[in-house]
């Protein structure tokens, strides 16, 4: 869903339409779980950490009206939930990224070797990006699957904007090494247009 999209589903939801809060719960769910367990990796908790999340969302939809990015809004709300439920069952604070799902989307306009190619490519890039420390793999991922900036990563994850940019280089660096090899003609422009062209 674009971001116009969904930040005009947040405002709607901000005048009580309970339709566009059903959309909104059924689009996003799977990602608010996964975010979720970013941080309690255990599929229970973040079942109830999700449902806390909504109905928080529900209860405060007046604010919704004056979100800009509500992408990044639900990502800092999940994150205070799971915070929260982690500070009164401190004994499940684990983290993983183990099923947050990595994928380069081909275009449709690709040719059967550019689709072979960045099929090979996304292989390749899954395995280097799981091998990334977590929060390099954390802030990469919420940059190059959900868009977000630097100041909506730091947001999100209570760090620096100076810290996400250090990981954003590291990762960016670690992934450019490993691809090389394989694919010695790509360019940094075309790998740059593989992470953050969508």
């Amino acid at each position: 869903m674009a971001d116009a999209e969904i930040n005009h589903l947040g405002r709607l939801v901000s005048e009580d339409n309970r339709k566009a809060f059903n959309m909104l719960f059924e689009v996003y769910y799977d990602e608010v779980f996964r975010f979720a367990y970013y941080f309690l990796k255990d599929k229970e908790a973040c079942r109830d950490v999700v449902m806390d999340v909504f109905f928080s969302i529900w209860q405060s939809r007046k604010k919704l009206r004056d979100i800009t990015n509500m992408e990044a809004y639900l990502y800092i709300v999940t994150k205070n939930a799971a915070s929260h439920y982690l500070s009164k069952n401190s004994h499940r604070a684990t983290i993983s990224l183990d099923e947050i799902p990595v994928q380069i989307e081909d275009s449709g306009s690709a040719s059967p070797v550019d689709k072979l190619t960045n099929q090979e490519i996304e292989s390749i890039l899954a395995k280097v990006i799981d091998e990334l420390p977590e929060r390099c793999r954390m802030i990469f991922l919420l940059a190059r699957q959900k868009g977000l900036k630097t100041k909506e990563i730091s947001d999100v994850l209570s760090i620096s904007e100076s810290t996400v940019r250090v990981q954003m280089k590291v990762a960016i660096e670690k992934i450019i090494a490993k691809l090389r090899p394989y694919f010695p003609d790509l360019t940094l422009t075309i790998l740059f247009t593989l992470f953050f062209g969508n």
